[in-house]
């Protein structure tokens, strides 16, 4: 299929460079791509307000932070309500709020319909944002798979426990293990012990044989 047969109304993307024009406000911003995408000018202010940059619009773009020049392309990336997001890093120099809020925006457009893209190094915004998830290595998919069902294939028989000096220690469900549990309850140490699964990052670093 050639370039000019894809519908690019039909997509959003937010990459790490904002493309956005330094000496336009925000509005202004918007207002180029709402021509081009045939959008109503009332939908300009439904996303700065879903973004909490409604207050700013007026702004020039030269004069925002680093994160909020990302709010702002990601507001421009859903100004269309597009049926398929690309989102890279789109949480990267925001504050844990923000955070927050672009993951309610993204949840709700996922359950209205919107195929998402995610790329994030962040494995905790992996987890509470994707059903499916895709490790790269190399330019290679390596796993892919729901976030349980990967916890569930690389689970193994480990338990975690807590000790005084609030350290955590992952063994084995073995003699070794055993002996170790029992030398730090011997101590006074062991504060507690929990079953253990794999979190995706751990789940990462075997897959691939790198850190993230």
């Amino acid at each position: 299929t050639g370039p000019s047969s894809i519908d690019y109304k039909r997509i959003g993307i937010l990459t790490d460079n904002s493309g956005l024009y330094e000496r336009l406000s925000i509005y202004d911003n918007l207002l180029l791509f709402c021509d081009l995408y045939d959008c109503k000018k009332e939908r300009i202010d439904e996303v700065l307000a879903q973004v909490n940059l409604l207050d700013d619009k007026k702004t020039l773009v030269k004069k925002l932070s680093k994160g909020m020049k990302q709010r702002v392309t990601l507001a421009r990336a859903i100004l269309h309500k597009p049926d398929i997001l690309f989102l890279d890093e789109p949480t990267s120099a925001l504050d844990p709020v923000n955070v927050q809020n672009i993951h309610k925006i993204l949840k709700d457009l996922n359950k209205e319909g919107t195929t998402i893209f995610l790329t994030t190094h962040n494995m905790d915004e992996a987890e509470t944002l994707c059903n499916r998830i895709a490790f790269l290595c190399g330019g290679e998919i390596v796993a892919l798979d729901t976030p349980e069902n990967l916890r569930l294939q690389y689970a193994k028989d480990q338990i975690q426990v807590v000790l005084k000096d609030k350290q955590k220690e992952v063994v084995q469900k073995d003699e070794l293990g055993a002996k170790r549990i029992s030398e730090w309850m011997k101590k006074g140490e062991l504060l507690s012990i929990h079953s253990y699964e794999p979190t995706l990052g751990d789940i990462f670093i075997e897959v691939t044989g790198r850190g993230l």
